[in-house]
């Protein structure tokens, strides 16, 4: 537990029960684990990473307008605060692509992937978080956007796999991603967790919250690569996307 930092806000989102929402899908289509990812997320956050509870914003099984409404509410705090905060953003869930113009997007669990409309395109995400001018802007996505998933993709019938296009990051913004370009984000069955999660809530824990990004950066691509092909038999590499403002700074950000 380390002391809590007034102006450090969060956004945790996990998206599991797919189903629920969506008769067309199979419950293996559902994300394994990504509540119990994002819940213990939002425990490190709160004990290890110094969010006050107040600063803290958090949402399961999410719909559209779910969604869009946290992140309205939370860019609108931050920005009143402005380069005094810090902000955290957390999503487990699944990813897509649009097939033609392969831009990617976050899903909730009310929409479908063959009708993006309703989805949470990133970089207007990504665009949201800048424009609070928050001094560091820290995203963790545990989801893929090449159309597989953890067990499943959405339209896993079709078995789509789509190269996402990689969008141009501004702001003060470093993003953690799960997987490279053209893999799956995959589980960590005997552990209960996204593969990637887990070992990042590792490095909270083995670290208690002292560590630099830049030291996670290297903890992530140590572990989760090689016990993916352990227990998966699939590559999964994690990968660190940067805005130009923080490229030279962000390996020496630490929470």
């Amino acid at each position: 537990t380390k002391s809590k930092v007034p102006n450090r806000f969060a956004l945790v989102i996990g998206n599991e029960d797919y189903k629920s929402k969506q008769s067309t899908l199979s419950s293996e289509q559902n994300v394994d684990y990504a509540v119990n990812d994002a819940s213990i997320f939002k425990k490190y956050c709160l004990n290890t990473l110094g969010v006050q509870e107040d600063n803290m914003f958090f949402l399961t099984d999410a719909t559209a307008g779910q969604m869009n409404q946290e992140i309205d509410l939370i860019t609108k705090i931050v920005n009143k605060v402005g380069s005094k905060a810090e902000l955290i953003v957390y999503y487990a869930g699944h990813g897509f692509p649009d097939e033609l113009t392969k831009v990617p997007y976050l899903i909730p669990v009310d929409v479908s992937a063959t009708n993006l409309n309703s989805a949470i395109k990133l970089d207007w995400l990504y665009q949201q978080l800048a424009n609070t001018n928050a001094s560091k802007i820290t995203v963790f996505l545990d989801a893929c956007f090449t159309g597989g998933g953890r067990s499943s993709g959405l339209v896993a019938s079709r078995g789509v796999t789509v190269k996402p296009k990689e969008g141009s990051l501004s702001g003060n913004l470093v993003v953690f991603s799960a997987s490279s370009a053209e893999q799956s984000s995959l589980p960590y069955h005997d552990e209960g967790h996204g593969i990637f999660t887990y070992f990042l809530l590792k490095k909270f824990q083995e670290s208690k919250g002292s560590f630099t990004l830049g030291e996670l950066s290297q903890y992530l691509d140590d572990n989760v690569s090689i016990q993916s092909l352990r227990v998966n038999q699939k590559e999964q590499d994690p990968i660190v996307n940067t805005s130009d403002n923080v490229k030279n700074d962000w390996r020496n950000w630490k929470f």
